[in-house]
């Protein structure tokens, strides 16, 4: 092979691998962008004309499309927590979209009849939670995510950050539901707390299964 063939080859290969990027992108020459919380995010047509406020952005309802800040623990925590425990949940999975630390939470949603997708990612050094009317993440999705800076944290920080929501949240239901419990039982007349759950029969035992499911692998 000559010098000369070895360089055109060199040039094509540099010329396919540079059209990659724009062939698996969505094109989002037309999106719109809205400041949530802080960060710029491109929006599509298809989920523009929503309602956007400080810390948030919905078209409809969240189980359409929806944008929420989880900018402090509190949030994090009754968001994450009650997702990543939620018993509708039938896959979890983790992932990296262009730079950011992400897990996507799938679901069949019975208040809505239909499959409901949140995201979990971090952006800047802030959690965000975006979910939509779907069950998989598509390009469209990732170009959402990828329009925002890259994650401040390591795989590592964002799985302790999200695993510590998740048991905070787990111990948090646990107190309220001893205090139904003992409300109850005051109620009723009785000194021990015999009462039936608010959760039909969940307690503990369904909590620490769905716990065992959303937990993030920390490295």
């Amino acid at each position: 092979m000559t010098r000369k063939n070895i360089i055109l080859i060199g040039l094509i290969t540099i010329i396919l691998v540079a059209m990659i990027p724009s062939a698996i992108a969505a094109d989002n020459s037309n999106w719109t962008t809205k400041n949530v919380g802080g960060i710029d995010f491109k929006i599509p047509p298809e989920f523009d004309g929503g309602q956007l406020k400080d810390s948030s952005y919905s078209l409809t309802n969240v189980f359409e499309f929806g944008l929420l800040t989880l900018e402090d623990d509190k949030n994090l925590r009754r968001n994450y927590g009650y997702e990543s425990t939620n018993e509708e949940v039938y896959d979890v999975k983790e992932m990296n979209i262009n730079g950011h630390n992400a897990v996507a939470y799938f679901s069949n949603r019975s208040i809505v009849e239909h499959p409901v997708t949140y995201i979990f990612f971090e952006t800047n050094g802030t959690v965000y939670a975006l979910s939509y009317n779907g069950d998989d993440v598509n390009k469209t999705i990732k170009e959402i995510v990828s329009s925002t800076p890259k994650s401040k944290w390591s795989e590592n920080e964002f799985n302790e950050k999200l695993n510590q929501a998740q048991q905070d949240y787990i111990e948090e239901q646990e107190e309220f539901e001893r205090e139904y419990q003992y409300e109850e039982a005051y109620r009723q007349g009785y000194y021990q707390g015999q009462s039936d759950s608010r959760h039909s029969g969940r307690g503990i035992f369904g909590y620490y299964f769905f716990y065992k499911l959303g937990q993030r692998n920390s490295r």
